[in-house]
């Protein structure tokens, strides 16, 4: 079944390209849109779409408005909303405060915007099945809270812990007064609650028994119970479900047709537990299909912890992932000068503890930049831009992302020279070129990169100079026009000839926003938007 969407916009030429790069997708979506406010309001009154795409820059006066008004109506508070914009990112803040869940920059790549659909669509019908699960187990819980059999629930030490009202009628007791007189544990009730429960644990299955109960009344009945182990997805049993049923009556009328018939009263006594069994075994098949459907959702989310998201969904999808050409990749290799004279100067745990802390901002500025974090290799952090989603600007990206990287380590060192602490020097180098990236092998996967570009990526970083950052002659072609850059010469790398290498000094001054030529300003970003 299609997915439906409806895209939202007063620029009828903005609205033709979505739908056509959406077109492409035909078997996947069926596309509607909406070029004024009353007509997205009807739309989503008579469509109920799966995903709304606002392009933000046709409604920029009454973007929030719509948002706003989308998230007012009942119909559509939790439909996911996506907006294309050109990553101003004043207004992509207006925006998800309104209540947008994503956004994408324009020109619009037709895999990015797949990708971030499917994944809100998702989100958004795991968001509907939730609340439909929630329904009915409110549901069984009222059920079994009015059921006429008594049900009793033990932890895995027999333990009481839960009884319906029920179960206080056919007992005569409340659970406390329950507990008071019998004991807490259910073994201690009676003989025969007590073989059930060790048949129970060594047969891992239900089990079945009768038992006479005298009342406070004098009232002396036969209770039929069922007690049933709740086993997790480690196989380990964590509770005991009993359901009882006040027999006596039936008793009282077997008695009388085993003196007419003893063998119907078999036949009837086999039919019945036959129907019980039949009932406990769908309900932990029901059990059994919950903890399987959450252990999913738990590998799903690790498995895109570790890879970028276009990854791990081809090894969900396929069981592994086709290595891919890359025409433009900029590689970046960082470096900490002097590092064995640092393990020298500080034990092993604060060794680790700051390396580590130096690694998690590395993370979070190369994920600003629209980096990917290739690994780790000792106290060297390595990263790529234009990959696994491919674009031009990783160039400007990565640049960017190594003078924030500079500007933090200058800015750390200098706290560390006030407190007399060791300073950690670090090198910096970047190489653009081509490069093969994809999993390999079938024990401790990891995405990775292969080519000469790296190589020379990594003679980059070791041909530094510390607290500078390193480039290419390839590298300085794609960011000479936006960034000053200093020209070392040819340099001699070993098993390389001589290469260009050139030192960044900062963005030019009519792309920069402060006086050290790191932070861009608004006519840079709009330059790099579209790329």
């Amino acid at each position: 079944m299609r997915n439906k969407v409806l895209i939202a916009g007063n620029n009828i030429r903005s609205l033709t390209i979505l739908r056509k790069t959406l077109g492409l997708f035909i078997n996947e979506f069926s596309v509607t849109t909406a070029t004024d406010p009353d007509e997205l309001k009807e739309s989503i009154e008579k469509q109920s779409p799966d995903i709304i795409i606002l392009n933000f820059d046709d409604l920029l006066s009454d973007g929030i408005k719509a948002i706003r008004t989308i998230r007012k109506n009942t119909r559509s508070e939790n439909i996911p909303v996506l907006v294309a914009s050109d990553f101003l990112s004043s207004e992509i803040q207006r925006a998800i405060t309104a209540g947008a869940d994503d956004f994408i920059k324009k020109p619009v790549e037709r895999v990015e915007l797949l990708i971030r659909m499917k994944y809100l669509i998702q989100r958004y019908k795991l968001h509907l099945e939730n609340l439909r699960q929630s329904t009915e187990l409110r549901k069984m819980s009222l059920v079994a809270d009015r059921s006429e059999n008594a049900v009793l629930i033990a932890n895995v030490n027999g333990e009481l812990e839960w009884v319906n009202k029920a179960f206080e009628k056919l007992y005569e007791r409340s659970l406390e007064e329950f507990k008071k007189e019998y004991g807490e544990k259910i073994q201690d009730v009676s003989p025969q609650f007590a073989d059930a429960l060790v048949q129970c644990k060594a047969g891992r299955s239900w089990v079945v028994y009768e038992n006479v109960w005298e009342t406070r009344s004098g009232t002396r009945k036969w209770i039929q119970t069922s007690l049933t182990p709740v086993i997790n997805d480690m196989n380990e049993i964590t509770n005991f479900v009993a359901v009882e049923t006040d027999i006596t009556t039936l008793k009282q009328a077997q008695q009388k047709l085993i003196d007419q018939n003893q063998s119907l009263k078999d036949l009837t006594i086999n039919l019945e537990n036959i129907n019980k069994k039949l009932e406990e075994q769908q309900r932990e098949v029901n059990r059994q299909k919950e903890m399987v459907e959450e252990q999913k959702l738990l590998a799903d989310e690790l498995l895109n912890n570790i890879f970028p998201y276009e990854i791990a969904e081809q090894l969900k999808n396929k069981g592994y992932a086709t290595p891919k050409h890359y025409r433009l990749v900029s590689i970046m290799f960082t470096d900490f000068a002097g590092f064995s004279n640092l393990s020298d100067q500080l034990s092993i745990q604060e060794l680790i503890r700051e390396l580590s802390m130096y690694f998690e901002k590395f993370d979070s500025i190369s994920k600003l930049h629209y980096l990917e974090k290739i690994k780790t290799i000792g106290d060297s952090y390595m990263c790529a831009g234009g990959l696994p989603i491919r674009n031009r600007s990783n160039p400007l990206d990565i640049v960017l992302a190594a003078l924030e990287i500079q500007k933090f380590m200058a800015e750390s060192n200098r706290i560390k020279v006030k407190n007399n602490q060791p300073v950690w020097n670090i090198r910096l180098g970047i190489h653009t070129g081509e490069v093969i990236a994809g999993v390999i092998g079938k024990s401790k996967m990891a995405y990775d990169i292969w080519g000469d570009a790296v190589n020379t990526a990594s003679r980059m970083e070791s041909c530094g100079e510390i607290n500078k950052i390193n480039i290419s002659g390839c590298t300085y072609r794609h960011v000479a026009k936006y960034f000053n850059c200093s020209y070392r010469g040819k340099v001699e790398v070993r098993n390389m000839g001589e290469i260009d290498m050139y030192f960044v000094d900062g963005l030019k001054e009519e792309y920069r926003s402060d006086k050290s030529g790191i932070i861009p300003n608004k006519m840079f970003k709009k330059i790099l938007a579209e790329y």
